[in-house]
């Protein structure tokens, strides 16, 4: 898994802050557990990343700024109703107000955030690691400045 390290460091830093409340670290046994809300013919193409990182470092909440689920769910099911552009969207995690991030199946995997306010979808990057880098490097940011503050 790329940036494996960095991911790791970045983690244990947020983790050991003095403010720190989250539960985050139930690593995954089993994928087809974490894949048992995604459709079948889906299963093959869950991002490898994701995966790893569910193995290597788990799920739950890391800050009130993100939380990553036990695995992804259709939005519509999580929503109770369909938005123009949502299908194939399977929601992976969000934060403590109205984002939600997911996966695209129609567009190669690219991770969205979802406003369920205002039922927005925006692509925020091509890759699980490159959206899980950044969050990681913002939350450690936030942390920061937290203790500062």
């Amino acid at each position: 898994m790329k940036n494996e390290h960095v991911f790791e460091a970045l983690i244990k830093a947020i983790q050991s802050s003095e403010q720190y409340e989250g539960n985050f670290g139930y690593a995954i046994g089993d994928a087809s557990a974490v894949l048992s809300r995604v459709d079948g013919p889906d299963h093959a193409a869950v991002p490898s990343d994701y995966l790893a990182f569910l193995s290597a470092f788990g799920f739950g909440e890391l800050d009130a700024a993100f939380h990553l689920d036990d695995g992804p769910e259709h939005y519509s099911t999580l929503s109770g109703r369909e938005i123009a552009g949502g299908e194939g969207l399977y929601v992976f995690g969000g934060n403590q107000s109205d984002l939600l991030y997911a996966f695209n199946s129609k567009s190669g995997w690219q991770v969205v955030q979802i406003s369920c306010e205002l039922d927005e979808i925006e692509p925020v990057a091509s890759s699980f690691s490159d959206f899980i880098l950044e969050k990681l490097t913002y939350i450690n940011a936030l942390v920061e400045w937290r203790a500062a503050n």
